[in-house]
């Protein structure tokens, strides 16, 4: 008796397609396009990092690219993102391993920016001005919570952050969604971004256990005057914002060395970081090395633009859904991979990723889609070349 799990192109596809048509209300009901047609039209815009147009044109009796359009343009509205946001985070965590929910994990948070090169006024495109990046300063934002666990990465929660949003209003919401999972909880890890008296406000209030990087700022005072002496230490400081407003806070100051091995560019030197302290009890090397781990949140945003299409629609909320859907097919593909490609081994099994990249991923879904329309081998000359 064969007890093997064989994963097929097909499977990959039928899979990611349930998920997306059972959390999220895009339907279609047309002579040539059902809402199953739609849905792997755009599994197919993210697999091939391309566009509608593009797509469409590979398919040999695949819907049309205007008709496919016309549903995302009539369903896909500003007035419409609360409820796609919900529905967005429902696809998320739809397929998650369990044991999730046997330890407490660590969560990153961070913003991540596409840029947009439109013209849109910011009332209408909700983009969200920024410092001067990839030749713009506009930009489609959206934020996330992130998690790590024996090398596969989750993404737990997105939030489309508007031009009217604060940081505080987009911690609450994601802290939201996070507490509605009831994923036990050991640290947040936040980005710089989040350090603001309201934010550390709020955390405090709420319980969290927060571990937030600090901007050094100051020529000789500030958080500048705390890097200091020849070792890591605690402290307390007072940040103080407007309006009278301030919050006495506890800091790990950690003295780190730069290392230069690889670049060989600069000698080895000090350097420091300092971090906020919200409800934990760390040794300054125990903080920055926990603190580390979130780094790899970069990794998630790298994984997911493998699988996220392309447009130069001004419409926020089909780009949103874009943004939004590289990153739920990275989870489906990350418990696939969890789900298939396990080895046995003395001490516990290890996972043979080699075999399941996203890349394999990306093409499984492509072949599926192929074998199911059909795709164009060949073209006729219309004329003989002169």
């Amino acid at each position: 008796m064969n007890n093997t799990l064989i994963l097929t192109d097909k499977a990959v596809l039928q899979m990611s397609q349930e998920i997306l048509q059972e959390n999220i209300e895009l339907q279609a009901n047309g002579y040539k396009v059902q809402t199953m047609d739609l849905w792997r039209v755009l599994l197919g815009v993210a697999a091939d990092q391309g566009t509608i147009e593009s797509i469409c044109s590979k398919l040999l009796e695949g819907p049309k690219a205007e008709s496919v359009r016309q549903y995302v343009k009539e369903q896909l509205i500003v007035d419409s993102l609360p409820q796609l946001e919900n529905q967005l985070n429902e696809a998320l965590v739809a397929k998650l391993p369990r044991h999730l929910w046997r330890r407490t994990q660590n969560v990153a948070i961070d913003f991540h920016d596409q840029p947009y090169y439109g013209k849109s006024p910011q009332e209408e495109g909700l983009w969200i001005g920024g410092r001067a990046k990839a030749s713009t300063t506009r930009f489609y934002r959206i934020a996330t919570a992130y998690i790590l666990r024996r090398n596969m990465r989750y993404t737990m929660a997105v939030c489309f952050v508007r031009p009217d949003m604060g940081v505080t209003e987009v911690l609450q919401e994601l802290c939201y969604r996070l507490a509605k999972l009831e994923i036990p909880l050991h640290c947040l890890l936040l980005d710089r971004g989040f350090a603001s008296i309201e934010s550390q406000l709020f955390l405090e209030q709420g319980q969290w256990p927060a571990i937030i990087a600090c901007p050094i700022r100051g020529k000789k005072g500030g958080t500048r005057a705390l890097c200091s002496g020849r070792k890591s230490y605690h402290t307390q400081y007072t940040f103080r914002g407007r309006h009278g407003l301030k919050r006495t806070a506890d800091l790990a100051v950690c003295r780190v060395f730069t290392t230069a091995k690889r670049s060989g560019r600069m000698q080895r030197r000090a350097d420091w970081q300092i971090f906020v302290l919200i409800n934990v009890n760390l040794s300054p090397k125990q903080v920055r090395r926990l603190y580390r781990r979130r780094f790899a949140i970069e990794t998630s945003y790298r994984i997911a633009n493998k699988v996220r299409g392309r447009t130069t629609s001004p419409n926020p909320a089909y780009r949103f859904l874009l943004m939004s859907l590289g990153l739920i097919l990275a989870n489906i593909w990350t418990y696939l991979r969890w789900c298939y490609t396990q080895r046995p081994r003395r001490g516990g099994r290890w996972l043979e990723t080699s075999c399941f990249q996203i890349d394999r991923f990306a093409q499984f879904v492509l072949q599926a889609l192929k074998h199911h329309y059909g795709y164009i081998r060949e073209i006729e000359a219309v004329a003989l070349p002169l």
